[in-house]
């Protein structure tokens, strides 16, 4: 990797966890550079503003999302299978992200100015995941293989599901005093619950 794009990553991964930690508006560059270990003027040199850098960010993020729940459409095998495997990918990106969905609900319910910048970017990567979704829904369905479920329903079902089970994970670790490992297990076995409870709906 060229030294060009060790400086450009430890910038976006100093940002990211800026912003995580401290939402936008309290972000600074001059924090971000020092914990990527560069000058502000190399940081500006890369992103001239901190829209531009927060911009990037986000984009980066919604495309790896974007991509990896479309590819789960790609392999041939039978819907649910398909469902499954989406489910768990959406579900192993926010276990990846734990902070990024009330960071980004924040953000976009709060910024009027950032709702009308990033909403569409988001809304372009759940449009291209609803339309391979709802394709592969509606050839299952004349297949006889599974009951009829809108895809905005289902859609809302497997991200309120997901996102809840780590915007809430806070709470019920300090309720029910779970260890580091008792959290892994509970993670797991959402991960197992959320993927059934939508199966089950679908099932004939």
């Amino acid at each position: 990797m060229k030294k060009e794009d060790n400086t450009e990553q430890a910038i976006l991964q100093a940002a990211e966890k800026e912003f995580l930690d401290k939402g936008f508006a309290l972000a600074k560059t001059t924090d971000i550079a020092q914990a990527a270990g560069v000058t502000h003027a190399m940081l500006h040199y890369y992103y001239r503003t901190k829209e531009k850098l927060f911009e990037r960010i986000f984009q980066e993020k919604v495309q790896v999302m974007s991509r990896s729940l479309c590819a789960t459409f790609e392999d041939g095998k039978p819907f649910l299978r398909q469902l499954e495997d989406l489910i768990g990918t959406h579900f192993d990106f926010i276990a990846a992200n734990p902070r990024l969905p009330l960071f980004l609900l924040n953000e976009i319910h709060l910024n009027e100015e950032r709702r009308r910048m990033y909403l569409p970017i988001l809304l372009e990567a759940v449009a291209e995941t609803r339309q391979k979704l709802s394709y592969e829904m509606e050839r299952a369905l004349k297949r006889g293989e599974i009951r009829a479920m809108g895809t905005a329903d289902l859609l809302f079902s497997i991200v309120s599901l997901n996102i809840m089970s780590f915007v809430g994970l806070l709470v019920a670790r300090e309720a029910f005093g779970m260890s580091e490992e008792d959290v892994r297990l509970f993670v797991a076995r959402r991960r197992e619950e959320n993927v059934e409870m939508i199966l089950s709906r679908l099932r004939k």
